[in-house]
């Protein structure tokens, strides 16, 4: 299975362990790349400008309250990707955007 923009995948990252991300690369990209771009779920709250809270529709139980960090990007292997967890709901995911936006300067 392809993970899609938007959805939130565990995946093995080489000395940090597995951990769960929100996937942003667009998805005609997704099928001709051997990568995706993602960036890590947290359990800390961090400033509200870069710390996306995310709902139950994401599937995240491992913390009270889940936060994507837009300051904590990472390219992944697909393979390395293993659990679809669930996914964010249009508003989490343009705030999201504008996060990663206003981070990196575009």
């Amino acid at each position: 299975m392809e993970p899609l923009r938007g959805e939130v995948w565990d995946a093995h990252v080489r000395g940090a362990g597995t951990h769960s991300f929100v996937i942003l690369t667009v998805n005609p990209m997704i099928t001709r790349l051997g990568t995706v771009t993602a960036v890590l779920v947290t359990g800390s709250a961090g400033p509200q400008y870069t710390h996306i809270p995310l709902g139950a529709e994401a599937g995240l139980t491992e913390h009270a309250e889940s936060y994507a960090n837009a300051t904590d990007l990472h390219t992944i292997p697909k393979p390395r990707l293993h659990n679809r967890r669930g996914r964010l709901v249009g508003a989490e995911m343009a705030s999201l955007e504008r996060a990663i936006r206003t981070y990196l300067g575009l």
